[in-house]
């Protein structure tokens, strides 16, 4: 009942007559019910339809609310949970994987297209054993890392990348017996350390809170707290910075956030020995923004109606206004749990009483991006 006033609303709203109904009911529904409606910062019994409703309601004429409901049905991208899942079960088998054969077929001297002969070697068991996954945030979904990959040990992988000192103890013990079973025999003491670190993350679009300069010409952001980490504190002790090699891999990420993580990965100061890789398991290419000045129809209700009541310190890090996202990285984008505030500010508008947003966003702290 709840779904048919819905969707007898947006009818009302959109001025729409019998035959309009008839052609866009299913569209809307196999839109809300396949990703939409599962969207968790809804309110309670709310569903994606009303919010729509609700959402065109507020623009002013017709032509505006057409403007708007065109750019839902053709440019909103949305990422589910399944879709979600999927990525972080391909991370390690599709990206992270490939790339530990590669460097273990160099190390032996072998052809890298010979897959198989190089996973049985022990050299590559010693590599994969080696590694220390670790997660950026809560959206790194390690728990679903671990289901998806049996073939990893629980104990190297990791919640979050600030590792407590009882907790390095722990994980070098593990490390050294898990070496032994695969050696049989002792364990030299250069090996006794994760030669790979993979620091994991579900979403980046201009990497400002991975890692970010700082006015004082050095780093912050977690990336950053990670390395201090492994250099200053007890955390050191998992790894050898003369062969540490560290990989970033994000689960969704932009071409410019992929870009800036390379230039700044390489500035960071652990050592010549270290060696970055950035790996985006699902890119997100310019193609997909609603850059200023392009001449999207969206971008005159994103002037006309854009109310900076959720401007702070924190956002204009990104050096521009909110109309287009944080560093206006113009996101038409919406993740199942939350909407990133790299999208457009009509979509996820947080604060403001002038506008109401499509998919509402609740900030985990004010400077997230």
């Amino acid at each position: 009942m709840k779904e048919a006033l819905a969707e007898r609303l947006l009818a009302k709203v959109m001025a729409w007559t019998p035959e309009d109904v008839a052609r866009e009911r299913p569209q809307l529904q196999a839109m809300a019910s396949y990703k939409y409606d599962e969207y968790q910062q809804f309110s309670a019994g709310m569903r994606f339809v009303e919010s729509l409703a609700r959402w065109l309601d507020q623009f002013k004429s017709a032509e505006e609310k057409q403007i708007a409901y065109d750019f839902v049905k053709r440019k909103l991208v949305f990422c589910s949970s399944r879709e979600m899942n999927h990525l972080v079960g391909v991370a390690y088998p599709d990206h992270i994987r490939p790339f530990l054969l590669r460097r273990t077929a160099a190390s032996l001297g072998e052809n890298e297209r010979f897959i198989g002969k190089v996973a049985n070697n022990r050299a590559f068991k010693l590599r994969q054993r080696r590694c220390l996954f670790l997660g950026l945030s809560d959206g790194a979904h390690v728990d679903l890392f671990r289901r998806a990959n049996p073939v990893l040990r629980h104990d190297q992988i990791l919640p979050m990348y600030e590792v407590s000192e009882t907790r390095v103890d722990d994980l070098l013990k593990k490390l050294h017996t898990a070496l032994q079973e695969i050696l049989r025999e002792e364990v030299p003491l250069e090996m006794r350390k994760f030669q790979t670190v993979v620091l994991l993350d579900d979403f980046s679009a201009s990497a400002y809170s991975c890692l970010r300069k700082n006015k004082q010409g050095g780093f912050g952001g977690k990336i950053a707290k990670f390395c201090d980490s492994i250099q200053k504190e007890k955390a050191s002790q998992l790894v050898n910075l003369k062969e540490l090699e560290i990989f970033v891999v994000l689960y969704m990420a932009t071409e410019t956030a992929r870009q800036r993580l390379e230039e700044r990965c390489s500035q960071l100061s652990l050592g010549e020995g270290v060696k970055w890789t950035i790996l985006v398991v699902y890119p997100l290419f310019d193609a997909d923004r609603i850059a200023p000045g392009k001449g999207y129809p969206i971008e005159r209700l994103i002037e006309a109606y854009y109310d900076n009541a959720d401007e702070t310190p924190s956002t204009w890090e990104g050096e521009t206004d909110l109309k287009y996202g944080f560093n206006a990285r113009g996101l038409p984008l919406v993740l199942f749990h939350n909407s990133p505030n790299d999208s457009l500010y009509l979509m996820w508008a947080e604060n403001s009483e002038k506008i109401r947003s499509l998919f509402p966003r609740v900030s985990r702290h004010r400077a997230e991006v």
